[in-house]
């Protein structure tokens, strides 16, 4: 019989204090009911805090064994898992996480329109936009808003098109800087807390 598992790099829990190899792994098997190897128990949580535990491959190849000895596993994912146990996962309020979003926005607005403004003062945009309607109209104007507004719909346009989102519609499917920072900040804290939980156990 033939076993192919296929482990994700991080398992969230709020209540499930039993791991299945279905809840951490796509498995795919020749030879033996699906069902009866995506319900074999691979961790359990040791206490009801929150907690942070690896398992590795081997340690999930353990557990296949234990239940199908004559079974050949193939591993074709990742090598360690990280099982993160939190109840308050799901007892979080909604209208509270609601708060937490619109707080974000908020601080990112007035924090973007602050950068924008100290770039324009320190670049001294003012001072070139009067430049340029002396260039092009011959004559002095205090306020060009016939360069000034377009300049300021060309800076809204280019926000739009470098983040490849206007507010739910994505332009592309390609994903966008802030996906692939976030991707990027999921997986390094990952192998952070890898780090932390192999550490944990090497001190025990």
């Amino acid at each position: 019989m033939d076993i192919f598992i296929e482990p994700v790099k991080k398992f969230r829990s709020s209540s499930k204090k039993i791991i299945f190899l279905k809840d951490i792994a796509e498995v795919f098997c020749v030879g033996v009911p699906l069902e009866n190897v995506k319900n074999i128990q691979i961790f359990k949580i040791p206490n009801n805090e929150y907690g942070i535990y690896k398992i590795s491959s081997i340690d999930i190849i353990k557990s296949i064994i234990k239940t199908f000895p004559e079974a050949k596993i193939t591993n074709t994912g990742e090598k360690e898992v990280l099982i993160e146990y939190d109840e308050k996962i799901s007892t979080e309020n909604k209208f509270i996480t609601k708060l937490k979003i619109f707080s974000v926005v908020i601080v990112l607005f007035f924090g973007t329109a602050t950068a924008i403004m100290s770039f324009h003062n320190d670049g001294q945009i003012p001072e070139i936009m009067k430049g340029y309607y002396n260039m092009f109209f011959d004559d002095e104007n205090e306020t060009p808003y016939i360069l000034e507004i377009p300049y300021s719909i060309g800076i809204a346009i280019g926000i739009i098109v470098f983040f490849n989102h206007f507010g739910k519609k994505k332009l592309t499917m390609d994903p966008t800087p802030i996906e692939v920072q976030m991707y990027t900040y999921e997986d390094e804290v990952i192998k952070n807390q890898l780090n932390a939980a192999s550490k944990k156990e090497d001190d025990k």
